[in-house]
């Protein structure tokens, strides 16, 4: 098992936001359905995006970040899943009775308190993922408690709000976005900061998400769920990890997250003791010949048909730095990378290297100095030597507060600034939805048991853990349960058949969920019992009937002769 006393001493502190889509039949402000989907779009529309104020009247830091890109927003439509709504053409639907049902639901079982009236606000998106430049959301629970490792977790908040799109590209100032995922209603149970571990917050979110599907209510599949991993030590800040898809990766990105954040603190602490300051570094460029242009390999055809240019930029006495190990791999250069590859947009790759020996000879340049080379239009490269000179300056604070993507092995990259309340303010086309009080008892009863309560009573059953995971994650909790109080087999080969046999045969392809659905798993595994057939032989004749779903277990019976 890792040891994780370094980052305890660091004072590793971390939180989850989950983004969970729903299971319900129509998006959350207007009738479209959900239906995900990859076919050809039937029409594309171009929008660019601008900041507005706060209702306190102030800009956002990410917003006005994202307005510095640029950007070009292209979106593939489909006619028959989205609307003018989602396009801002048209005022939203009241909002769908169906999500707000879920949503508190689902409050419920993370045992939160619910409100009593529903409160639509706006958060500003200039990143283009959502067309009308922001995303409505309302709180519908606060302060939730769920037992964790022998101790509470706490949970600041729960809110419903829409997806926004899926990213197909994103290219120099042009951004691609596909709009089947657009509008879909989730939720988001935000814990407080009181994960203490990388591992930790794995196993969080692990049991976010079986108290979520044990609901039968959310969504399932490659998407339908995404946490929000927040990291930061002592000294640092908060860094939010954006959209982590699976709950394995979680343990690394954590962890190495930790480590970069105090490579920040060395380096702002080795920094402070050079003759450098903030306002060493000057945001100028020179363009670079056709010769010089070559010989970094930038191909001066190809940046003339572009009516591009290729510009070095000189940092002073930057030269102990430029190389600073910030993750295994990557370097203060990488920094440097991903906060131009954003704002700056450049195209080409890498949007930022070290100048070759050869220029630097040209050029005179002091081994004491830092050389980068880059290219692309020359406001790019204006916006470039501006950004590399505020980054550069913020590594003399330490932490910057970001939101950074999850890369391949553990390792982040920059996104965006992290946001901040200036992104928030109140929507003016929902009025408030009151909550009718009846709502809260009728829901209260269609809960089922928590998680935790069902591990209890398996425990007690002998179930070993791995059957306990199995059960939850495959949503087979309510059909053990049922199966349990119904027939006579014992729970651990009653568990292993539901758990683990039907997983097999899957793989195998076999599929007894959609060839029979639960009702047909139920019932012949009920027959089974009742005429002798053990749980070995329930599984063969389940196998049978996955293939011949149109027959009775009375002829998967004298097919494959079970014990």
């Amino acid at each position: 098992m890792q040891d994780y006393t370094e980052l305890r001493e660091l004072g590793f502190k971390g939180g989850l936001e989950t983004h969970q889509q729903l299971a319900t039949a129509g998006k959350l402000f207007c009738r479209c359905s959900t239906t995900i989907r990859n076919d050809e779009h039937h029409q594309e529309i171009l929008r660019h995006m601008r900041p507005t104020l706060s209702e306190f009247g102030e800009y956002d830091g990410t917003a006005l970040m994202e307005f510095k890109t640029k950007k070009q927003v292209h979106y593939l439509l489909y006619n028959d899943s989205v609307c003018t709504y989602e396009m801002d053409d048209t005022p939203p639907f009241q909002t769908n009775p169906e999500a707000i049902n879920t949503a508190l639901q689902l409050a419920m079982m993370f045992n939160m308190s619910l409100v009593d009236e529903l409160h639509i606000t706006r958060k500003q998106y200039l990143d283009g993922s959502i067309p009308t430049g922001f995303q409505r959301t309302a709180i519908v629970g606060v302060n939730g408690v769920i037992p964790f490792l022998g101790r509470e977790l706490h949970f600041i908040q729960m809110s419903m709000e829409e997806d926004a799109c899926r990213e197909v590209s994103d290219i120099g100032h042009h951004v691609v976005y596909r709009t089947d995922r657009l509008s879909i209603p989730l939720v988001e149970p935000v814990t407080a900061p009181e994960l203490y571990t990388p591992l930790e917050m794995a196993i969080a979110a692990k049991l976010i998400g079986e108290t979520m599907r044990s609901t039968h209510l959310v969504r399932r599949g490659i998407g339908s769920v995404r946490q929000d991993v927040n990291v930061s030590i002592r000294g640092g800040t908060r860094i939010e990890i954006k959209g982590v898809a699976k709950i394995s990766y979680i343990e690394a990105l954590s962890r190495i997250e930790a480590y970069r954040q105090k490579a920040l603190l060395d380096l702002r602490g080795q920094l402070k003791e050079s003759d450098l300051t903030e306002n060493s570094f000057k945001a100028e460029f020179t363009l670079l010949n056709k010769i010089q242009t070559a010989g970094e390999g930038f191909a001066p055809d190809s940046l003339e048909k572009k009516n591009h240019k290729a510009a070095v930029m000189i940092l002073p006495e930057f030269s102990n730095f430029i190389k600073w190990p910030t993750q295994p791999g990557l370097s203060f250069l990488d920094e440097l990378r991903g906060r131009i590859r954003v704002i700056a947009c450049l195209e080409y790759n890498p949007v930022l290297m070290e100048a070759t020996d050869i220029l630097r000879t040209d050029m005179n340049i002091s081994p004491e100095d830092t050389a980068l080379v880059f290219a692309g239009p020359e406001e790019d490269l204006e916006t470039t030597v501006k950004e590399i000179c505020i980054r550069i300056s913020e590594a003399f604070q330490g932490v910057p507060p970001e939101t950074r993507q999850a890369l391949a092995g553990g390792n982040t990259d920059f996104e965006r600034i992290l946001p901040g309340a200036d992104r928030m303010y109140p929507d003016t086309d929902l009025p408030p939805q009151p909550i009718p009080a009846d709502t809260f008892p009728r829901l209260e009863k269609l809960l089922p048991p928590k998680p935790w309560e069902r591990r209890l009573i398996y425990r007690q059953l002998g179930l070993s853990d791995h059957l306990m995971d199995r059960l939850l994650n495959l949503e087979l909790c309510d059909l053990y349960d049922d199966l349990l109080a119904t027939i006579d087999y014992q729970p651990k080969p009653l568990a292993s058949l539901l758990a683990d046999r039907m997983r097999g045969s899957r793989r195998a392809g076999k599929d007894w969920k959609k060839a029979l659905k639960e009702t047909g798993i139920k019932d012949t595994i009920v027959w089974c019992a009742q005429n002798g057939v053990t749980e070995k032989g329930a599984w063969h004749i389940l196998d049978w009937l996955s293939i011949n779903p149109d027959s009775t277990p009375e002829e998967a019976f004298k097919a494959v002769k079970p014990a």
